[in-house]
């Protein structure tokens, strides 16, 4: 009696290795994803804490400018704030509320910043 495998065995069971991989890598590629669009409200939010506390401080400019933030090729800052530039006020760090969008163009889903007279981020939606 032989011994080994035919070549219809290591067919299928090369063409089952095949499935399994795709299906990994499809399941990983949505969670980077998923990854790089927390990573920018982050990011985002990071910025505007930034640009706050230095505003309040005296050593910034009181301007943030959305559309200059590093963020994700995939993804697209639009806001509620004129020109999109969030302006705070000085020593108080206090801005008008308003809401910064983040769009990832690759699937159309949203992030959305809500932004209190504070310049706190109150909530993500």
């Amino acid at each position: 009696m032989k011994r080994g495998f035919t070549l219809i065995e290591m067919i299928v069971v090369m063409a089952i290795g095949a499935v399994v991989i795709t299906a990994t890598t499809v399941n990983l590629l949505g969670g980077q994803r998923r990854v790089a669009k927390l990573s920018g409200v982050e990011q985002l939010v990071a910025d505007i804490r930034t640009a706050q506390v230095k505003t309040m401080m005296g050593a910034g400019a009181g301007v943030i400018d959305l559309a200059a933030v590093d963020l994700d090729n995939n993804l697209t800052v639009s806001s509620s704030y004129p020109d999109n530039t969030i302006t705070l006020t000085p020593i108080s760090g206090e801005t008008e509320a308003g809401t910064v969008t983040l769009t990832d163009d690759t699937d159309g889903t949203v992030k959305t910043l809500y932004i209190n007279v504070y310049g706190v981020v109150t909530q993500v939606d």
